[in-house]
């Protein structure tokens, strides 16, 4: 196993290395005072519909900053080159997340287009996929459901075929910027099945009849999903993504994609967390010996969850099976960043209660990503039954 990058990826890593110090630290005192909606990535969409001048101004902030990397290639990172993208590998990809993380602005290279949108056949590549890789339309992603919760093969929504049609019905949660994207990824399942079986991912524009955004929910996190509605909602058979009936994969593309974005993230929010620390104890030598073998332990954690998501990202670009990889990282990854804001809280006192404090921020992501993209008991769930498909000798039971 070798993690180390090609010399053009190197080369890349060095430019975004660059960037990162040059455009985006400078800006971190400045965005210290931001308007909430710049916490995490909502400013994208929601932020642009606004007229308030302070938001205007941040937002005109950030899309200068889009024009600077876009300039120096640092767009189109992970698109395909068939659409005109770098295709960087996994772990090129890690890579120059790891250096984006090396500063606190929401800032992202490229617009992040669903990675299962690629499967995307005939006119729907000019419809859906196109305008997407170019910024001009955003999606959602609709999966969890209010009683499915966070098992996806639970779902109760359902499209009946109808000739050249789907009658779609049901409800989804939480999908995020759904109030405000041009289409969503909808998954449902064909009647009569259960489970795995029958699940079917639609392409629904906003605005179809029968499909409306019921609420905008606010959450911990700052971030606003919403709950949409699909009663009697007439969707055409072209606008199957894949096949009829094999969503289920799609689904976990999605998810398993996204799972060691989420490691990195995670080491890299964790390091600015201790970071805080230290500069807080530093002025108290006393307090300082109190903590310096907590902090030295978390270091080593951190050292082990990096390198256990560059692992799972290399064997994904072996093509290797990694869901239970993924779910390793997703859980031990945020797990972890829990545990060290709660001990930087326990570090700051007082202090922290302070909405926009730096660690109250931090608390607030933190606790959220134990739940989004798939919760700690269900990671555990998929790794506890990768473990038994091995057979007990890999617990060494024997």
């Amino acid at each position: 196993m070798d993690f180390r990058l090609s010399s053009e990826e190197e080369s890349l890593r060095k430019t975004i290395e660059g960037f990162v110090r040059e455009h985006l630290i400078p800006l971190e005192a400045e965005f210290d005072n931001a308007p909430d909606i710049f916490e995490g990535s909502r400013w994208k969409s929601r932020a642009k519909l606004s007229r308030d001048p302070e938001i205007m101004r941040y937002v005109g902030i950030m899309e200068e900053l889009e024009k600077k990397a876009e300039a120096q290639g640092l767009w189109y990172l992970d698109v395909p080159k068939e659409y005109g993208g770098l295709q960087v590998s996994n772990v090129a990809m890690l890579a120059a997340t790891e250096e984006l993380e090396k500063n606190s602005i929401p800032f992202e290279f490229g617009n992040h287009v669903s990675n299962i949108l690629y499967s995307c056949k005939g006119d729907q590549i000019d419809r859906f996929l196109w305008p997407c890789i170019r910024g001009e339309k955003t999606s959602a992603f609709g999966l969890t459901e209010p009683a499915s919760g966070a098992d996806p093969s639970m779902l109760q929504t359902t499209a009946v075929p109808d000739g050249d049609d789907f009658i779609i019905n049901g409800s989804k949660m939480f999908p995020t910027f759904a109030d405000v994207a041009d289409f969503v990824q909808l998954f449902a399942r064909l009647p009569g099945t259960k489970g795995r079986e029958g699940v079917t991912c639609f392409l629904i524009d906003t605005g179809t009849p029968g499909y409306r955004v019921t609420r905008s929910i606010e959450t911990l996190a700052g971030t606003e999903p919403c709950e949409l509605l699909f009663e009697d909602c007439r969707v055409p058979k072209t606008q199957v993504l894949g096949e009829i009936g094999k969503g289920w994969a799609l689904n976990q593309a999605w998810l398993g994609a996204r799972r060691f974005q989420v490691g990195i993230r995670a080491h890299g929010m964790s390091q600015r967390v201790l970071r805080v620390v230290a500069e807080l104890l530093g002025r108290d030598a006393v307090e300082a010996a109190k903590f310096v073998e907590r902090i030295g332990y978390f270091s080593g954690e951190l050292e082990a969850l990096r390198t256990l998501t560059y692992l799972g990202a290399w064997k994904a670009d072996q093509k290797m099976d990694v869901r239970s990889e993924a779910a390793n990282v997703k859980l031990f990854a945020t797990e972890l960043l829990h545990k060290i804001v709660d001990f930087a809280l326990d570090v700051a006192g007082p202090a922290m209660l302070r909405k926009n404090h730096v660690l109250a921020r931090a608390f607030r992501h933190a606790r959220a990503r134990r739940i989004v993209e798939g919760p700690s008991e269900i990671q555990r769930h998929i790794i506890q039954r990768a473990l038994f498909r091995e057979g007990a000798a890999l617990l060494e039971l024997q």
